[in-house]
């Protein structure tokens, strides 16, 4: 309990980066190391009991029921959102630990906002986007000049239509087969496309074009890469499955 006249400590929203822990900032473990409470997203359970042994830990729905669903519509988890609310009231040391950057994940904007309009202080602390650092990890970036001009990071169904191999678009999804459909249908059929899981420290990436790829029966969740940067043809088209 916080003693009369003291400030409370802040709620902490932590990015976690992709999940692995050579990734993880010194802010992030620092905040980590720190918590008597920690809310955590499904797939970084391993980093919240590594790096904040002390705390409480408590697995959040929002933003998606499994590990791969941060393309979902964004729930609100309201025993997840009570938990941070009693800690900051009572004085304790709260983290909030979302898979890859705050900002980019779909639950961050509401709990922020509820937390703000609860009274509650809290602090936002950035980390290595899904969307960024898992292509990286395998050797796409997403972003390399002469070959991508521009960088669009969305969900899945905001995904502006694939036609410039010069526009990178990046999206993390639970079906990637169907995905690579749709962009085939939405004009993108000719570019090239690589779908990145990372699932157990191991990285596998599935290249091709849209059609190739949505009759691909091993696809399920990763993150997808469309556009030039994820082929090694010069114009971005796709080359087949690699």
């Amino acid at each position: 309990m916080t003693v009369p006249g003291t400030r409370r400590p802040p709620v902490e929203l932590v990015g976690a980066g992709p999940g692995d822990p050579d990734l993880l900032t010194l802010r992030a473990e620092a905040s980590l190391a720190a918590a008597s409470v920690v809310v955590t997203d499904p797939a970084i359970v391993h980093l919240a009991r590594t790096f904040a042994p002390g705390a409480r830990v408590f697995v959040s729905s929002a933003g998606g029921a499994d590990r791969g669903a941060v393309d979902r519509d964004a729930t609100v988890d309201g025993d997840a959102l009570a938990v941070l609310l009693g800690a900051a009231r009572w004085g304790r040391r709260a983290v909030r630990l979302y898979r890859g950057d705050p900002w980019l994940h779909p639950a961050y904007a509401v709990e922020s906002s509820i937390l703000a309009s609860s009274g509650v202080e809290h602090v936002t602390v950035p980390g290595p986007a899904v969307e960024l650092a898992v292509p990286g990890a395998a050797g796409i970036p997403v972003h390399h000049r002469p070959r991508a001009a521009t960088v669009t990071i969305a969900a899945p169904a905001s995904l502006p239509p694939a036609v410039d191999p010069a526009r990178t678009l990046v999206t993390v999804t639970d079906d990637a087969a169907a995905l690579a459909a749709r962009l085939g249908r939405e004009g993108g059929s000719r570019l090239a496309v690589a779908v990145v899981s990372a699932d157990g420290g191991r990285t596998t990436v599935r290249r091709g074009a849209p059609a190739a790829l949505a009759a691909d029966p091993a696809l399920g969740a990763g993150v997808v890469v469309v556009g030039a940067v994820a082929s090694g043809a010069p114009n971005g088209v796709a080359v087949g499955d690699g």
